[in-house]
């Protein structure tokens, strides 16, 4: 969102050059005073009309084009979120697997069939801190919505394939940080969780069985919550179903 708001400010600063450049207000007239920027760029002469409006135009569409860009992200994840949902329920306690391995029905960017994937949506603004216990030897990530790593999990992760507690921070927390908990604060309310688990050799290749008990070993739970009200994990089989 900074970056969004960035380019717009800096968009509309080169906007507003462009309608000077092009455009001398009345006291400039009457002074005969040009900005200095202006002075550089355009050996103080003020660019005709046409011209001045030709390049403020083509400010705004490059702004619009950048703002479409930077949107791509978290539109893609914000439609795997409603898709995984209407498929399989919300909650922080709900973690589809692709138990059969993954196929083109689930409309996943970049996956592949070599490993069981478990994805879900995590919601810090509704739930508040959240806990993620990752099973070990998990080749994964958690990310913000606009798909930018809070971190790594598993091997190249902090718990060093060993497993461990995460702590998932929102962006506006500013309370206890316990000890014990590998602690990330995310720079949006959503988080994205994403897990990989790797299939050992089986007698007829590779077998998905292990890997997916090891996946179904996560559990997640609000950081404050009584163990009586912490809701029990669910892990619905996403397996041939186009569910995003």
């Amino acid at each position: 969102m900074l970056r969004l708001q960035f380019r717009a400010a800096t968009a509309a600063s080169f906007v507003g050059l462009a309608v000077t450049v092009g455009l001398p207000t009345k006291a400039q007239e009457t002074t005969s005073q040009i900005p200095p920027l202006m002075e550089q760029i355009n050996k103080g002469n003020w660019l005709p009309q046409q011209e001045a409006e030709q390049l403020r135009d083509e400010f705004y569409y490059q702004n619009a084009v950048q703002a479409y860009i930077l949107t791509i992200p978290i539109l893609n994840t914000v439609g795997m979120k409603d898709g995984s949902e209407a498929a399989f329920g919300a909650g922080y306690n709900v973690l589809p697997i692709w138990k059969d391995r993954m196929d083109s029905r689930a409309w996943v960017p970049t996956p592949n069939a070599d490993v069981i994937y478990s994805m879900s949506y995590l919601d810090l603004k509704k739930d508040g801190p959240l806990v993620v216990a990752a099973p070990p030897n998990v080749i994964g990530m958690f990310t913000d919505f606009f798909q930018r790593t809070i971190t790594d999990v598993g091997a190249i992760g902090p718990d060093g394939a060993k497993g461990g507690l995460y702590l998932l921070l929102p962006p506006d927390y500013d309370g206890e940080v316990p000890k014990g908990y590998f602690a990330f604060k995310s720079p949006t309310y959503n988080v994205f969780l994403f897990f990989r688990t790797i299939m050992p050799k089986g007698e007829n290749g590779p077998d998905p069985v292990p890997a997916v008990a090891n996946a179904e070993r996560t559990r997640v739970y609000p950081l404050w919550s009584p163990e009586k009200d912490v809701k029990a994990m669910e892990f619905p089989n996403g397996s041939g179903k186009q569910s995003i």
